[in-house]
């Protein structure tokens, strides 16, 4: 994953240039699209987060349970496994993630990239990110 969201660019610029507060979120949670488009993510907009069949974002913390100390590169990746629910019906092809800063279709996209090889999710599948398999970085 390796780029931010203009919520969260004017959020670390204002607090890095012009000293406005930037409150770190509370809650951090990953959340899967379709059709991965960088554009309506990049906005902030959820129009192309998964719905139905059980989907639901993951909470991935913050803290250092959920997540590696940054390596001197300033990249991380999950520390724990991130296991969204059983598909209850056929979610189709996922091509990229997001990190919001809240659970539900309310809060702030953070973070966003495409996925390395799309995954077909189907009814009765389990969509997970291993521990490590989530990376966050910047180019």
């Amino acid at each position: 994953m390796s780029a931010m969201s203009h919520y969260l660019e004017s959020g670390l610029i204002g607090h890095i240039f012009k000293e406005i507060t930037f409150t770190s979120p509370t809650g951090i949670y990953v959340g899967l699209v379709g059709n991965y488009s960088s554009g309506s993510l990049e906005s902030g907009l959820f129009t192309q987060e998964l719905s139905g069949g059980s989907y639901a974002r993951v909470s991935g913390g913050p803290g250092t349970s959920y997540w590696a100390a940054p390596a001197s590169s300033g990249q991380t990746n999950n520390f724990q496994e991130l296991a969204f629910p059983k598909a209850t019906s056929d979610w189709g092809y996922v091509s990229g993630v997001f990190i919001a800063d809240a659970g539900g279709a309310e809060g702030n996209i953070l973070l966003y990239g495409q996925l390395t090889t799309a995954k077909n999710v189907t009814n009765g599948d389990t969509f997970s990110f291993a521990s490590g398999d989530l990376d966050i970085f910047f180019k």
